[in-house]
């Protein structure tokens, strides 16, 4: 064997070896939750588990959640500890995330045959939850819809369309709910005014958010970089949650930290992946609401609905909410929509292949006290 010879064989192992270790470490993340309560059944603690599956801003999961086994009731609020101070200062993706939980709580209730009743507090406007066995009537379909349920960042399918009537047959309740779909009358021809609106509105926004040095600072506070990291706080924004997966992961892993994070470098890979974004996508959800904390509960609430909804269909769904976080944008937004209040986008479409949640979510002691 001469040296030439000798020397591929060497550089193609190295290689091989090279790409197993990436692919190893790109390999998906197992958080593992520990789910157990002091005082509280299994089934209510896989109840209360399911719930932490809702959607949260920035994976944030900022919740207090107080239960109260002897009188069936759970009380919840938010962590005022765990918010956006910069993108989110007047608490809206704050509230609407409250909502997804609570209304997630009530799917994984009725998952294991429960009834439910909600009620606000008068002192505080807090959402208090009571719940009520019924033997028997489980649905484990729901169940399993619940931990289908997730947030797909890649770039959708964008030939296959939803049209108005497909999606109007996905709801029940269509109130301050809105469509726009990519096409008029599936023509193929050119994006309709609404979607064409949505998506540049959604570009210029994140374009300002991407290069302000204290939103990518923010960002970069919750976002994870390594495995490591994830499986400790158990919150953020892993690689998993950001859509990188494989040797892609190992790589992002490997060279990207907290400081590159707020970097040009990587606010302009975020803005080509939003582009790629907003071009693969069949189109846009709206949900409107006021401003004020039950309004914003009940919208977070209307968004688990109709991403509920979605999921059963096989339609993907990221929130992309960039124009609303920008005061500009918005009333652009809202103007050429004819929207008064815009308070949650939802990019749709259809995938090759439909996920499940990557349930990278805190232990429920860390923020559920038992009384």
């Amino acid at each position: 064997m001469n040296i030439v010879i000798a020397t591929a064989i060497c550089i193609s192992a190295v290689l091989g070896l090279t790409a197993a270790i990436l692919a190893y470490n790109g390999r998906a993340i197992d958080v593992r939750t520990e789910k157990a309560l002091p005082k509280l059944s299994g089934e209510l603690c896989e109840v209360l588990y399911l719930g932490s599956l809702a959607p949260s801003s920035h994976n944030l999961q900022s919740l207090r959640v107080s239960v109260y086994p002897s009188k069936e009731k759970i009380a919840v609020a938010v962590d005022p500890g765990r918010r956006l101070e910069v993108v989110d200062p007047d608490g809206r993706e704050l509230y609407i995330s409250l909502g997804c939980y609570v209304r997630m709580l009530m799917n994984a209730f009725e998952a294991y045959g429960y009834k439910t009743e909600l009620t606000f507090d008068p002192a505080d406007g807090d959402p208090v939850l009571y719940y009520h066995g019924e033997k028997g009537v489980c649905n484990w379909a729901l169940s399993e819809t619940i931990r289908l349920r997730h947030t797909d960042k890649s770039a959708y399918d964008p030939s296959r369309a939803i049209t108005q009537t497909d999606f109007d047959a996905l709801l029940f309740d269509h109130n301050n709910v809105y469509y726009f779909g990519r096409f008029d009358n599936d023509s193929y021809l050119s994006e309709s005014n609404g979607f064409a609106t949505i998506k540049e509105q959604t570009m210029i926004a994140y374009k300002r958010q991407a290069y302000d040095q204290a939103a990518a600072k923010e960002l970069a506070k919750w976002l994870r970089f390594s495995d490591k990291e994830a499986m400790q706080e158990k919150d953020g924004l892993p690689a998993e949650q950001l859509g990188i997966t494989g040797i892609k992961k190992s790589l992002y892993y490997l060279f990207t930290d907290r400081d590159s994070a707020q970097g040009e470098t990587f606010a302009k890979q975020g803005i080509d992946t939003t582009e790629k974004q907003l071009d693969g996508c069949a189109g846009f959800v709206v949900i409107a609401s006021g401003y004020e904390k039950q309004e914003l509960i009940e919208c977070g609430m209307k968004t688990v609905d109709v991403w509920m909804a979605l999921t059963r269909a096989g339609i993907s769904v990221q929130p992309m909410s960039y124009s609303i976080e920008d005061k500009d944008s918005k009333k652009a937004l809202s103007d050429a929509l004819g929207i008064d209040d815009p308070q949650m986008i939802l990019r749709i479409g259809y995938t090759s292949e439909y996920g499940r949640n990557n349930a990278i979510r805190r232990d429920p002691a860390d923020y559920i006290s038992v009384y």
